[in-house]
């Protein structure tokens, strides 16, 4: 990431002095002026001719016959002499006391820019963010113009010595057309080969050839032989300058000259050539976008000499960046510094960087042999114009720009391990719940899917609590488990008023504690299953615990396991060959006997002589239709190993849509005048006899069937249900949730949470991209964050609308968080 701070300076020359101005900001600027010495332009005057005494073989249009040549060691002595009083003048002149205001507020930035980055309050990725101050210069006059303003040492008072942070580009006095934005393309470059004439294009040939992993090149230019007339060698550079197609990057080696009319003049075959002025339709043409939104040319450079009026020519054009030489330019300069240049444009630094960087070689590795070759290349920038440079392009670069930087990697990662830790996904789960039973009850909308608080759920719980202890009189065996004559009695009673298929949420495996009772329960079952009632019994499979064969027979009823997992929804595995929950058996005990009864032949349990579970999960597999959402109801395998897509039990809908209940002393009418099931409608129904919250129930340990209240349930149980909640009474019980989970079963509605681990993953991405469009834009950042804040409002309300229409419960939580950690940093990063 590149952040910039832009001045813009002018410099104008009136007779003896110089005015300088410093603009920045929203109408910020101060001025000062100073006097231009005469001694400055007699150094710039000697170093130039030392500069073209030492060197021949340069890219002017005139050049000399021979070999290329290095500069003699009197001549470059010489000139290294030249060049060393000549910056001293330079560097003299802008130290004037009457520029210091102009000095300290450029420096300012810059100190300011450097305390950031080393006191750790950096951007995300610090460590691939570079700050600059890039100044916009404009001169009046071209002896100002020819003066290395690049290198003018505004940084010596910094704390950190040597440190590029300020960048000159050039900006020309007339401007008359703006430039375009680049195309999100992989980029071409046009390379035009003009007169090789005492030249050798065969390293630039080779370098840019290398740009083909990043870019695709076409050459184009003089060969010799090949045009038997100039002008259609002209005709061809034209036409190609015009591609419809466009070109991001045009480069041109060969001879050149400035021209005080014309914009300067190429040569681009021998004793041949044409101005800058001749083929400014067809660089308008290239820069502006045709109908399918092609062409968009954003950079040119020329490896030639004296370019200062092609630039500008081409900038007044409303081309965004343009690189030249200010001044002739040895042939084997020209070819070092395209390759750093491409190297470093190869990398995806910017065109301004990459310029720094050749200059930087020039002068640091390769100044002993071609001594002031460093100060002669310059950009020239459209003000309006963001620098360019080359973007990834394929599947795996697009994919590397969006790879988290090292900061939002951290956060990532924090996130990821606390979107997988187990009591924090149920935490949120459970919130999520709350707000979808919030939603619920605003909305009316789970009535599409369940019954209307005026209609009766098909599910009767009875619940055995504390109150039917107390008026029965009931005394547990030793001290926690069920006395089985109630439970007769209560089965009787049910019987009595036709109930069709019973569920005892209780383990029955104490006969031998208390056998007279088990007799009468014994008793009772025959005589109720003689009657076609169907019985499911509480089982634990993994541990082998189920109903004792001295009260029940299994050719005759049915187990299921009762085990509950949390919040999930237990789902048959294997077709229930080796264990089969509860609930399930439940409602497909219900479904066959109240859609098959009178058409198809079922299993019936008085007559059956083996495993009558498995009868019963034949008859399922057997029918069409009417049950085909039972043979549906598997676990995918995958759960055996992630329950990441395991429905779970939805709280959110109101206990009273999803079953009645009823106590057991209200039931057997001992605890109210009338007994309560002369009210109760109970043929047709799903009867669950289970524990009502007494503190000894349990199979392993004592209480261990009750459980704290969910969020949920707290919300629909009013203020008691809250008052358990923050109080921690385990109020909510094992039968409530079979209850629950049978209601799921019948609407064949089960709802299936997507992971926060994946919309982690999601929110990154996004988030990704909104930190992309703060950086790029960081003057909408205001704009952006209420996009993001409307953003946020819709994905709640379809998070809302999903679940309802779909049975998805998406999270919000995690999502948001994410999103806003990105914000967050790009924030910062700004």
């Amino acid at each position: 990431m590149t952040l910039i701070r832009t001045f813009n300076l002018k410099v104008i020359k009136i007779q003896g002095s110089c005015n300088f101005e410093l603009c920045w900001g929203k109408g910020l600027s101060i001025s000062a002026q100073v006097d231009y010495p005469d001694s400055l332009n007699n150094s710039y005057t000697q170093w130039r001719e030392a500069y073209l005494n030492c060197y021949t073989n340069l890219r002017a249009k005139v050049v000399k016959k021979g070999s290329v040549k290095t500069p003699t060691k009197d001549r470059e002595g010489i000139l290294r002499e030249a060049e060393a009083h000549f910056l001293s003048e330079f560097h003299r002149w802008l130290r004037s006391e009457k520029l210091y205001e102009i000095r300290e507020t450029i420096t300012k930035q810059i100190i300011t820019k450097q305390t950031i980055i080393h006191s750790g309050q950096d951007s995300p990725n610090s460590r691939d963010t570079h700050r600059w101050v890039d100044v916009l210069l404009t001169c009046d006059s071209s002896e100002l113009t020819r003066l290395p303003w690049e290198f003018w040492e505004i940084n010596t008072q910094l704390s950190v010595p040597g440190s590029r942070t300020i960048r000159f580009a050039r900006v020309p006095r007339t401007i008359r057309d703006s430039p375009i934005s680049p195309i999100a393309r992989k980029a071409r470059v046009l390379a035009i080969l003009g007169d090789d004439k005492g030249l050798n294009f065969q390293e630039e040939k080779q370098a840019l050839r290398s740009l083909s992993r990043v870019a695709e090149v076409e050459f184009t230019g003089w060969q010799p032989n090949k045009y038997q007339d100039i002008s259609q060698l002209k005709a061809e550079i034209v036409e190609k300058i015009s591609n419809p197609k466009g070109w991001d990057i045009l480069f041109f080696a060969g001879h050149s000259n400035e021209t005080p009319h014309t914009g300067g003049e190429l040569s681009i075959a021998p004793n041949a050539g044409f101005a800058i002025q001749d083929i400014a339709k067809s660089l308008q043409q290239a820069r502006d976008r045709n109908a399918r939104g092609d062409r968009g040319l954003q950079f040119a450079i020329f490896n030639s000499c004296s370019g200062i009026s092609i630039a500008e020519a081409l900038i007044d054009l409303g081309l965004p960046q343009v690189a030249v030489m200010r001044e002739p330019i040895h042939n084997n300069v020209a070819q070092e510094f395209l390759v750093q240049f491409l190297n470093s444009l190869a990398d995806y630094k910017d065109v301004h960087e990459a310029l720094l960087d050749a200059c930087g070689f020039l002068k640091d590795t390769k100044n002993l042999t071609y001594p002031s070759t460093y100060l002669i290349p310059s950009l020239f920038r459209h003000p309006q114009s963001q620098l360019f440079r080359l973007k990834p392009f394929g599947v795996w670069r697009n994919l590397q720009s969006w790879l988290p930087t090292k900061r939002e990697a951290v956060y990532l990662g924090i996130f990821i391990i606390l979107s997988l830790i187990p009591d924090f996904q149920d935490l949120l789960l459970e919130s999520r719940l709350l707000m979808q039973a919030a939603y619920h009850q605003l909305t009316h909308s789970n009535e599409n899917y369940f019954p209307t608080p005026q209609e009766k759920p098909p599910i009767l719980l009875v619940q055995i609590d504390q109150d039917s202890l107390d008026k029965d009189n009931l005394q547990l065996v030793n001290g926690r488990y069920m006395d089985y004559s109630y439970l007769a009695r209560i089965i009787e009673r049910l019987v009595e008023n036709k109930a069709q298929v019973i569920g005892v949420d209780y383990i029955l495996d104490r006969d031998k504690q208390q056998p007279a009772n088990s007799r009468k329960l014994q008793q009772t079952v025959s005589k109720a299953i003689d009657q076609g009632t169907w019985f499911v019994w509480g089982a634990n499979e993994t541990d082998n615990l189920g109903v004792s064969p001295e009260i029940a027979n299994l050719n005759r009823s049915m187990s299921g396991d009762i085990t509950l997992y949390d919040w999930y929804v237990e789902l048959p595995q294997s077709n229930c060959s080796d264990s089969c929950p509860f609930a399930y058996l439940l409602t497909a005990s219900h479904c066959l006997l109240q859609k098959h009864s009178d058409t198809v032949k079922l299993p019936q349990p008085q007559q059956s002589q083996t495993n009558f579970r498995d009868s019963v999960i034949a008859s399922i597999y057997s029918q069409e239709q009417k049950t085909d959402f039972l043979q549906k109801l598997q676990s995918p395998a995958i759960n055996n190993f992630f329950q990441w897509f395991q429905p779970v039990i939805d709280y959110s809908i109101p206990p009273q849509q999803a079953y009645e209940t009823i106590s057991a002393c209200e039931f057997l009418g001992t605890c109210t005048p009338t007994p309560a099931v002369a009210r109760a409608n109970i043929q047709g129904k799903i009867i669950i006899i289970a524990p009502g919250g007494y503190k000894q129930a349990g199979v392993d340990k004592v209480g261990e069937d009750n459980s704290s209240v969910p969020l949920p349930i707290a919300f629909w149980r009013g203020g008691k249900g809250w008052n358990d909640f923050f109080k921690g009474k385990a109020t909510f019980t094992g039968g409530e949730a079979h209850a629950y989970t049978v209601s799921h079963f019948l609407n064949q509605r089960l709802l299936v949470p997507i992971p926060n681990f994946f919309m982690v993953l999601i929110a990154a991405v996004v988030g990704k991209f909104i930190t992309k469009i703060l950086r790029n834009h960081p003057r909408r950042m205001e704009l952006d964050l209420m996009v993001l804040g409307s953003t946020t409002i819709v994905y709640v309300f379809i998070s809302f609308q999903v679940y309802i229409s779909q049975g998805v419960l998406i999270p919000i939580f995690f999502p948001f968080v994410v999103l806003a950690n990105y914000t967050r940093l790009a924030w910062k990063g700004s």
